[in-house]
């Protein structure tokens, strides 16, 4: 009975993680859109993935997009 309670909580911890990763992740795209257009001309969608170390418990992402074009560094410092 402990090891189903012990695996309904780590159930239930999981699913509060991926929650609250999900609202973290739109933010996150819209802080990373805001930050890379300073850069670059960003052309299509920006893709951030989480996933959950179930080992560690760490959050794990990846970031992934396209650009066609990337500034000068001189544009960028004017």
């Amino acid at each position: 009975m402990r090891s189903t309670v012990s695996e309904n909580l780590k159930k239930y911890l999981l699913g509060a993680k991926v929650r609250s990763l999900s609202s973290l992740l739109v933010l996150l795209k819209s802080d990373l859109r805001n930050l890379l257009e300073e850069y670059m001309k960003l052309s299509g969608e920006i893709k951030v993935l989480a996933d959950i170390d179930e080992d560690g418990g760490d959050v794990l992402f990846s970031l992934s997009f396209s650009a066609s074009e990337i500034y000068e560094t001189g544009q960028i410092l004017q």
